[in-house]
């Protein structure tokens, strides 16, 4: 096997995890599929790059040889991806961002900051590809989520900065029992069907899996589902619960109430490149952000529990 750039990447997110598991669900495949992977690396490199240890892994002295040439080798590419006259002109702002309300309002707000610059948009489930994009310019800048134990790592290359951390919410039918209450105990949902996306490749479903562990069950995952539509006529037919975001709407069918002790978090992270055209704007876009944010909550099912939680 010829080793490529991919390759490098491979090693160097197993490093900065220091575990498969976390590596694997970082690179959004499998952790089978991930060994399998390094397995072929090493064999093509001749000698082992990581010592594997019920605590994870760690590189051996070789490891550390090749993984201080992938770090320059990688940052290396970088500069040549992202070189760019200084003075160049932003055509058009090209903007990534995972499945949120905020991304509208962000859009709007950009172009103003950018005196009518066009933005456009692109949501991608995957928050790795998001970020990779922006470590590429192949987007201008990302909204993205990561979760509790599950931390992203973008390349040093991308700035990354906090715009949020909102709690994960229970939508389910209104004629559930359980819709009556105004929060809902995860543990009452042990025995139910769950509706759940596709893994994101940063740490979801994984954490709600983890979550309710901890709670002593694991979720009945009955629907695997990336239509939207589709997962309302579940919830709303009473077929399945779905854990969502406080900006999932509620309607005639469908209630969405928070979760005892808000047990589940979600982080919005606003990304871009650090010598890319929107640098020099960084902190300007993450107060827009921050604005954008604030505008998408105050029009959702969550309201009420933001509102109590900022004295609103």
């Amino acid at each position: 096997m010829q080793l490529d750039l991919r390759h490098l990447r491979i090693v160097q997110a197993v490093s900065d995890h220091g575990s498969l598991n976390r590596a694997a669900a970082t690179l959004g495949v499998s952790q089978p599929a991930l060994t399998a992977q390094l397995k072929r690396i090493e064999e093509s490199l001749g000698a082992p790059v990581f010592l594997r240890g019920p605590k994870g892994v760690e590189p051996t002295p070789f490891g550390e040889f090749v993984l201080s040439r992938t770090r320059t080798v990688l940052s290396a590419f970088d500069d040549i991806l992202t070189a760019r006259p200084q003075d160049a002109p932003v055509p058009t702002v090209r903007l990534g961002s995972v499945a949120s309300p905020m991304v509208v309002e962000l859009a709007d707000r950009l172009g103003f900051l950018l005196s009518g610059v066009p933005v456009t948009v692109r949501t991608d489930h995957s928050v790795r590809t998001l970020l990779e994009m922006v470590a590429s310019q192949q987007l201008d800048c990302a909204v993205v989520g990561d979760y509790p134990g599950y931390d992203a790592h973008p390349e040093p290359s991308v700035e990354y900065r906090l715009i949020a951390v909102e709690p994960v919410f229970i939508a389910l039918a209104a004629g559930h029992p359980l819709a009556e209450g105004d929060e809902v105990a995860l543990e009452s949902l042990a025995d139910e069907d769950w509706v759940l996306p596709a893994s994101d490749g940063m740490g979801w479903p994984e954490h709600l899996i983890d979550t309710c562990a901890s709670r002593g069950f694991t979720p009945r995952t009955r629907y695997r589902l990336a239509d939207n539509s589709l997962r309302r006529e579940l919830i709303a037919t009473g077929r399945a619960v779905s854990p969502v975001q406080p900006t999932f709407r509620a309607d005639a069918g469908i209630v969405v109430h928070p979760i005892a002790g808000d047990p589940m978090w979600m982080r919005y992270h606003l990304a871009w490149h650090g010598k890319g055209p929107l640098a020099p704007y960084g902190d300007d876009m993450l107060r827009l952000a921050q604005r954008a944010y604030t505008a998408s909550m105050e029009n959702a099912s969550g309201y009420l529990w933001w509102a109590a939680r900022r004295g609103v």
